[in-house]
């Protein structure tokens, strides 16, 4: 399997945030060599912004520098000074132009809005732009799904394979998506296909993070999340099982964390209080069908979930969970 790159229009691009903090960022622009009969092909631009609904900030530009060719292909860096992360609250956004430059003329172009995601793990946590970040998510489809009213009560949208125009709005409203890498008949998409898939959502700020549901094969795993690193950037990589049974002796390499499955009224296995893996936790319990997942839902799952953590008689959690997923119904192979 090759990497994907994510479809920028007129030139397929991958944007991947490299080194920052609060004062610098560098940022790399890749795109696969085309089969150009030119030997002086190089990558040009800028990048401009942001522009964020929620606020108004002095614009800034950083031109793009052309590193030349790679193995992955050919790739550029721009650096932003006092940059402008993508958050919820804040969902800033920047306006990439990338040229395709052969002796000195244009040959492909392309113009797309992307965003600075900071996000990453630290312990059994899920951190987002230097804070603790627990993502309380309501399952949803894309065509259904009201993007402005999940934001404005604090709710993730966990969504089976997102559609590019709801990532569009999501980007710019600050709706935190996480994305089941499913087909939404159940089926478990391909290999390939999974890959092509998280090279597009990964261009998207707003997809935090990515799940592999419990249908794709244990030797698939590690495959998938080597290829991952090098087009996801900070988008996180889970792995959904089941909470039925004790947890997995061991998490595979480049997995981010785990996802919980748990069936209607459900707890997890006994197991999970002493023996669960080191890593993030996110709890997913189906609901009732035809009752709509909320917000509160997830409120009543974190009670329960306490509640158990208690139930062998200690006076304290033996862990905290990462977050907390409702849904209505089972969604395709999570289960």
């Amino acid at each position: 399997m090759k990497p994907a790159v994510a479809d920028g229009g007129g030139l397929p691009i991958q944007v991947i945030l490299g080194p920052c903090d609060d004062m610098r960022a560098e940022v790399f622009v890749r795109v696969a060599r085309p089969e150009v009969p030119c030997a002086s092909l190089r990558l040009a631009g800028e990048l401009a912004g942001p522009e964020c609904r929620r606020s108004i900030t002095l614009p800034a530009g950083a031109a793009l520098a052309d590193l030349g060719p790679g193995e992955a292909g050919l790739l550029a860096k721009a650096v932003l000074t006092e940059p402008a992360f993508w958050t919820p609250e804040l969902p800033n956004l920047y306006r990439l132009t990338a040229r395709l430059v052969a002796d000195g003329q244009t040959v492909a172009e392309t113009t797309r809005w992307i965003g600075l995601r900071r996000s990453g793990v630290r312990g059994r946590s899920l951190w987002l732009d230097g804070r603790r970040w627990v993502p309380r998510g309501v399952a949803c489809k894309s065509h259904s799904c009201d993007v402005k009213a999940a934001r404005g009560v604090g709710v993730a949208a966990v969504v089976v394979d997102p559609q590019e125009d709801f990532l569009v709005a999501a980007d710019e409203a600050g709706l935190a998506i996480i994305a089941v890498a499913e087909e939404d008949n159940g089926r478990p998409r391909a290999a390939e296909k999974i890959v092509e898939r998280m090279g597009r959502w990964a261009m998207h700020p707003a997809v935090v993070i990515t799940l592999l549901p419990q249908a794709v094969a244990e030797s698939d795993v590690a495959a998938l999340a080597a290829l991952a690193r090098r087009l996801k950037g900070t988008m996180l990589l889970v792995r959904a099982v089941d909470g039925a049974s004790p947890p997995p002796g061991s998490v595979a390499a480049g997995i981010d964390g785990l996802c919980v499955a748990l069936d209607r009224g459900a707890l997890p296995h006994d197991a999970w209080r002493e023996a669960a893996p080191a890593v993030p936790l996110i709890a997913w319990q189906r609901g009732d069908a035809g009752h709509e997942p909320t917000r509160a839902a997830c409120d009543r799952l974190q009670a329960s979930l306490a509640s158990w953590g208690l139930a062998a008689g200690g006076t304290h959690q033996p862990w905290d969970w990462a977050g907390y997923v409702v849904s209505s119904e089972v969604v395709g192979s999570l289960w």
